[in-house]
């Protein structure tokens, strides 16, 4: 489940200090500013609100470093932009070294490979695997990137994947205390199809870590993949009423709160609870995107079956208000004609 980033023009950026004397309490806080404002960019990018961003991004009086680059090029690929995987494969080969590069061009490989025709789709998912589990050989200490590699090498072998590869990595995670080995050990008994020991694993390692987003919404997608449907929704349920993350975690925090909507509209969940979900999710967006509007539509749907009258006038309100795409405009009308009859 990512999208990712933009064009980007590498540059060196050199301070003589000799001039005159910085000292190293200030240089220091200065770094602590640098990796603050990062991590707050990047928290801004994982909810989507690219244009923030962006004009953070620009205002800067300096040339961008790396990860300031990773992020303009991320949003390009989110954006599906003019060259975007030309950007991307630029970026990727003119940073081998480097595991964060790796980790983020992987991510955005996946997201490329889904904006693109079935044609390509395979050989761009295979540069997905390539950067992912570089990124893991490059950190063999971070846990998140072994997880992630484990699960590239799970892919199939005509989009690059080595199941052979994919044990070893699991196993070696399971011997530490990483929350990761978790999901790890879930995506290998998914992709070996063992159905029985999946829906006992996913059920009990979502009790023992209760309050991890991600455990918890990687459980409720293996247990709805072996078809428990009214498990599952209750396991998205609970990991959307967690409080919402940060980073990586926030795009499975929402996925929860989407799903427990989804289910919710087809019975899998109560509408109290579909409807608690969508309130959840709306009131932490920050940008009124496709995504947004989509989860305001369906939200508006289940309080028009709630008899929840005035709350869905103002949701159709606030869509109609907010909405650019025709179709969605009209149904949005319809529904609100039929609500103040």
């Amino acid at each position: 489940m990512m999208k990712l980033i933009h064009g980007v023009k590498l540059a060196l950026f050199t301070v003589s200090l000799s001039a005159f004397y910085v000292p190293k309490t200030a240089l220091a806080m200065s770094k602590e500013r640098q990796v603050t404002h990062q991590q707050t960019l990047e928290t801004l990018y994982y909810q989507r609100n690219y244009q923030s961003v962006k004009a953070a991004l620009r205002a800067l009086d300096r040339p961008l470093n790396i990860d300031e680059q990773l992020l303009m090029l991320a949003i390009k690929v989110q954006r599906n932009e003019d060259n975007a995987d030309d950007a991307l494969a630029s970026f990727t080969k003119a940073h081998p070294n480097n595991a964060k590069v790796q980790y983020w061009t992987g991510n955005l490989w996946q997201i490329a490979a889904k904006n693109s025709s079935m044609f390509s789709k395979m050989s761009i998912y295979s540069h997905y695997v390539k950067a992912m589990t570089k990124a893991a050989k490059l950190a063999p200490q971070n846990a998140r990137y072994q997880m992630e590699a484990a699960k590239a090498y799970g892919q199939h072998s005509i989009m690059g994947g080595d199941s052979d590869k994919q044990a070893p990595i699991v196993a070696k995670l399971l011997q530490g205390s990483s929350p990761f080995a978790h999901i790890a050990q879930m995506d290998l008994l998914q992709n070996t199809q063992k159905e029985s020991e999946a829906l006992h694993y996913a059920t009990g390692i979502a009790q023992q870590y209760s309050n991890n987003v991600e455990i918890v919404e990687r459980a409720a997608q293996l247990l709805w993949t072996f078809g428990d449907k009214i498990k599952a929704g209750e396991l998205f349920y609970q990991a959307c009423m967690l409080p919402a993350p940060i980073k990586e975690a926030y795009l499975k925090w929402d996925a929860a709160c989407w799903y427990s909507v989804l289910f919710s509209d087809n019975g899998e969940l109560s509408l109290e609870q579909g409807i608690s979900a969508g309130k959840q999710l709306l009131a932490q967006s920050s940008v009124k995107d496709n995504e947004y509007l989509d989860s305001l539509e369906l939200y508006a749907q289940l309080l028009v079956k709630a008899r929840q009258t005035a709350n869905a006038i103002n949701a159709y309100n606030d869509l109609l208000a907010s909405a650019t795409n025709k179709s969605m405009k009209r149904n949005a009308k319809k529904a609100l004609k039929k609500l103040v009859k």
